[in-house]
């Protein structure tokens, strides 16, 4: 299991599920859909056609306002003030980013502050 610890959230990257102080979020299945293409991509820019048309489908992919109604579901479930998010970004005329100063750990134990695999 790849796990991606940011901002006090633990975010398994195969399945989207998200967790804060060991509490699983309740996450819809397509929030965690979605939190699954950021995470795989944590840092980089993920366009919104590329999430519509994996999350929904390819008869979806020009449904921008969509996107941004379930992003603002998401937001509000994970970001402590998400009317200004600090763990999902906007990146104007591309689509997403999961903003990282988080690091990839690779399995569920670590070694004491060290934020690498056991």
């Amino acid at each position: 299991m790849a796990v991606l610890r940011v901002n006090g959230l633990q975010i398994d990257t195969k399945s989207g599920e998200a967790s804060r102080q060991g509490e699983l979020l309740p996450l819809t299945r397509k929030e965690r859909l979605l939190l699954r293409e950021l995470a795989v991509r944590a840092g980089r820019a993920v366009r919104a056609e590329q999430m519509l048309t994996n999350v929904w489908g390819a008869s979806y992919r020009d449904e921008l306002p969509y996107l941004r109604v379930w992003m603002s579901r998401l937001r509000s479930k994970l970001e402590p003030d998400s009317s200004g998010p600090a763990l999902i970004k906007t990146v104007q005329g591309i689509g997403y980013l999961l903003d990282v100063g988080a690091e990839p750990v690779t399995g569920a134990v670590q070694r004491s502050g060290s934020g690498r695999r056991a």
